[in-house]
């Protein structure tokens, strides 16, 4: 058992660091007082996302998105 429950906590943790590195944070932040603040947008935004059943509906969403990362960061408009 002991192997097992390592094995599984070691796979929890790289899931958190691919987590937080995706989120450009660090695993520290899932476990303080300030995770549910910072991250309810983005589990909003996930949940919208996955009700999204058609493709081109989501192409939409990552055209907006990315419109609004290019505008918000002039060096990634002008690469």
């Amino acid at each position: 058992m002991a192997d097992g429950s390592g094995s599984s906590a070691a796979r929890s943790y790289r899931t958190l660091q691919n987590l937080a590195g995706t989120l450009g944070c660090s695993t520290e932040v899932f476990f303080g007082d300030t995770a549910p603040h910072i991250f309810a947008d983005a589990e909003e935004l996930l949940r919208l996302w996955l009700a999204l059943e058609n493709s081109s509906e989501r192409l939409r969403v990552l055209d907006f998105v990315r419109a609004v990362k290019s505008a918000a960061d002039p060096k990634c408009g002008d690469a």
